[in-house]
């Protein structure tokens, strides 16, 4: 028979019906090509039964049956194929009733799916298996046990969804796939981030699998005249889901999985069940889930919560979080991005799209370039349409400033020059219009308009960076100059202001002052004392946990000198004061035994002795010890100059005069003298970097040789630069894509190679996911318990 081209194909089957039914069968055989079933698997009646081939599918199921090959078996294996010179299924087959019984076989546990998201195959795979460091391919039987009182793994194919209620049809296409080879475990190296993936295998020795050869031999010979088949079905794909835009939602299963705590994902349910007119109560009630939607929602798992927020649309999906996220109900703080954990790594579509989420609600980001600029312009000419007149007009007088010729070419040369911020404030406010457009565009949760912080919101929808936080002293700094313009005021006259006000503003004063010395003290502790190469979350400060172990570490320092100092979360005026001293004292220590501080050999990564491009400088477990000699030293004084500053000039004992003891004219001097000090001596907590100041960057230039230059800025204005590629880009520092706190005192390498950090505040998603990675020691298991020999033939597309 004469091969047809895809073009033919196109032309034999117009009718989109055929074609949209012929995209869902495609559909449910992927997604019984990646399920796991056990060595005894029998392929059920009423699966085959809802299986109608062609006539050539009906010639190659009886050249089976001839080969002793199981009824159902046969069926479903020409299922599973598809097409060879011609379709084996046929195209009218009813997919609702093949959709109904692999629904069934999933709800009864008959196939499988692996739950990857989350913890709970993580968690029990480091629990109960002793698993090899590096890849491999897992046993059937041990396949079998892993996946044993998990929840069925939820996946979707076009509008399929898998999980623990079976098969439910979303609204919404995406294209999630099961897959055997999945992120499990992170090896005993613990400078290795990478999650280690785990091939699971499903059983061949069951008929189905351990059939599949006699039919792929019995369509070798057609082999040739397939290929148009799956072009005329990819063809079909393009037609219906377009994997280039920008905004698809295939990622948000991977967000619901991985960046959301269980109570949250009720909050979603709760508010889909209540938000999207009846539509998810309608699911629920073909699942007998009745009821009001905290009763529902709550007696639900991770996995039940996630298949039934996917069958909503993703604009229901992402208003619903956004919504939580602006009401409180899932807090974030400003300094976190929720991204996936242990499915880090999946991206979809031309432009690899991942989703996240952050304090203004979730995003869609591309990994392989930087599309807000283009989402921005695309923005732009959405609100002003480019066919209209009036909107020509009025968006020529806009951009009046900008001396090209056409609108178009000012339009691109406004964009170029204007900050993005600005843009926004001046093109999206320009009229309620454009703000309403933006919503529409955007996909903004109702009501967004309204909100205080409009122009961020759009920016972060947009996907600009918002790595700038407020300063984190302004209202140290503001306080100070206050009170420095009362103490300039004079002795008398009208300006002088009453010594009540005058407590007042010295005790809000004394507050900043000691929460500026809290944070910055225990932030530099942590930074020069703690192992951060080695820490499960390199180079991230988390306040929660580190400010009360720095404040231990202190205790025990103070201990060990004899010092008559208390540290705490209530630690006095005086112990800040003198807390900087102390720590100067403590490194000088460490850097006299420094040999009990190195690294075993085994502790150093093995690419820092296998090749020559990258470096490792951090060849002790405390950072201080591994400063360059001057960088040491510079950090040793400055530590030193803190205290001697504060504790010279009596700052802790003004502190009690001026709110205890009233103001007499006298004491002017002695207060612009103490403020004179305190302004000195924050200036060097904040040129040092020992204070938590957030830089971020604010260009970026690339010469013709790939050589990448970077300029952060901090909210002060202060510039540094950072150089790309460097020896040093191995260790995990956070990169220039983050807000930074930049130790500039602390450099471990000439030039300007700083010790830098990012943090993380405490938050129900870091709660859920502490504790991780969990690594056990070198393995010494015995291969053959484990992992199998050869890869065995499985249900699978080939």
């Amino acid at each position: 028979m004469e091969a047809k081209t895809k073009e033919q194909l196109l032309i034999e089957y117009p009718d989109h019906e055929v074609r949209d039914n012929l995209f869902r069968l495609r559909s449910l055989s992927d997604l019984l090509s990646m399920c796991i079933i056990s060595d005894s698997y029998k392929v059920p009646a009423h699966v085959h039964e809802a299986i109608t081939l062609t006539s050539h599918g009906d010639g190659i199921f009886r050249q089976l049956i001839r080969k002793r090959i199981p009824f159902g078996e046969s069926r479903l294996m020409c299922f599973l194929e598809l097409a060879g010179s011609d379709l084996l299924i046929d195209p009218e087959m009813n997919s609702k009733a093949i959709a109904a019984a692999i629904g069934r076989e999933i709800q009864e546990g008959s196939i499988l799916y692996p739950f990857i998201f989350g913890r709970t195959l993580y968690d029990k795979a480091f629990d109960e298996m002793d698993l090899p460091d590096e890849g491999g391919q897992l046993s059937t039987t041990k396949t079998i046990n892993l996946l044993r009182d998990t929840p069925q793994g939820v996946f979707q194919v076009h509008s399929y969804v898998t999980g623990p209620f079976g098969l439910l049809e979303s609204e919404q296409l995406r294209f999630y796939y099961p897959d055997r080879n999945i992120p499990l475990k992170h090896c005993s190296d613990s400078h290795c981030q990478v999650i280690h993936e785990v091939d699971l295998t499903t059983g061949h020795e069951a008929a189905v699998n351990r059939h599949r050869s006699e039919i792929k031999r019995i369509l070798k010979k057609d082999e040739e005249n397939s290929g148009a088949w799956f072009e005329f079905l990819n063809q079909i794909f393009l037609e219906r889901f377009n994997p280039v835009r920008d905004n698809v939602g295939d990622p948000l299963v991977a967000v619901l999985g991985d960046c959301l705590t269980e109570p949250e994902l009720v909050s979603l349910a709760e508010w889909l069940l209540d938000q999207t007119k009846g539509r998810l109560r309608a699911v629920c009630n073909g699942l007998a889930l009745v009821g009001k939607a905290s009763d529902i929602a709550r007696g639900l798992n991770r996995a039940q919560l996630m298949q039934l927020c996917l069958t909503m649309s993703d604009r229901d999906i992402i208003n619903g979080i956004d919504s939580l996220v602006f009401s409180g109900d899932i807090l974030i703080p400003a300094d976190e991005i929720r991204r996936p954990v242990v499915n880090k790594d999946v991206s979809f579509g031309r432009l690899r799209l991942r989703a996240e989420i952050g304090s203004k609600g979730l995003r869609i980001m591309s990994r392989s370039m930087n599309v807000a600029p283009l989402r921005l312009h695309n923005l732009i000419e959405s609100m002003y349409r480019m066919d209209s007149t009036e909107d020509r007009e009025e968006l020529e007088w806009q951009l009046r400033s900008e001396s090209v010729d056409g609108l178009e070419a000012r339009l691109e040369r406004y964009l170029q020059n204007q900050s993005p911020n600005s843009v926004v404030k001046s093109l999206v406010l320009a009229r309620k219009s454009n703000a309403v457009t933006a919503c529409e565009v955007l996909g903004l949760r109702e009501g967004a308009t309204d909100d205080p912080d409009f122009i961020s919101l759009v920016l972060w929808k947009l996907g600009f960076a918002s790595l700038l936080k407020d300063d984190p002293h302004a209202d140290f700094w503001r306080l100070h100059e206050e009170m420095d313009r009362m103490a300039r005021s004079g002795s008398g006259g009208p300006s002088l202001a009453s010594a009540e006000k005058f407590r007042g503003v010295a005790a809000n004063y004394f507050v900043a002052l000691e929460n500026l010395l809290t944070d910055s003290l225990t932030f530099t502790v942590w930074a020069l004392t703690g192992d951060h190469f080695a820490s499960g979350q390199p180079f991230v400060f988390r306040p929660s946990a580190d400010v009360p172990a720095s404040f231990s570490w202190l205790q025990e320092a103070a201990s060990r000198s004899g010092a008559v100092l208390e540290f705490s979360g209530k630690t006095s005026l005086h112990g800040l004061c003198r807390g900087f001293q102390l720590l100067a004292g403590e490194l000088k220590v460490l850097w006299r035994s420094r040999e009990m501080n190195l690294r075993s050999e085994d502790e150093v990564p093995r690419w820092a002795s296998q090749q020559p491009l990258q470096r490792f400088p951090f060849l002790h477990k405390v950072p201080f010890l591994d400063l360059t000699d001057g960088s040491r030293a510079t950090t040793l004084s400055q530590l030193q100059e803190i205290s001697r500053i504060l504790v010279s000039n009596n700052i802790s004992e003004d502190r009690n005069s001026w709110l205890h003891g009233g103001r007499a004219a006298a004491d002017f001097d002695s207060v612009r003298s103490s403020l004179e000090a305190i302004r000195s001596a924050v200036n060097i907590v904040e040129d040092c970097g020992f204070a938590r100041l957030s830089y971020a960057v604010s260009s970026r230039t690339i010469d013709g040789y790939g050589r990448d230059v970077v300029t952060l800025e901090s909210p002060r204005g202060i510039s540094l630069s950072m150089h790309e590629p460097s020896h040093y880009d191995w260790l995990n520092l956070p990169g220039p894509g983050m807000a930074l706190h930049i130790m500039t005192a602390a450099c471990f390498a000439s030039p300007g190679q700083f010790l830098r950090f990012q943090s993380k505040s405490s938050s129900s998603y870091s709660e859920f996911w502490s504790n991780f990675p969990r690594r056990k020691p070198k393995s010494r298991y015995l291969k053959s318990d484990v992992w199998e020999a050869s890869i065995p033939e499985q249900i699978s597309k080939g």
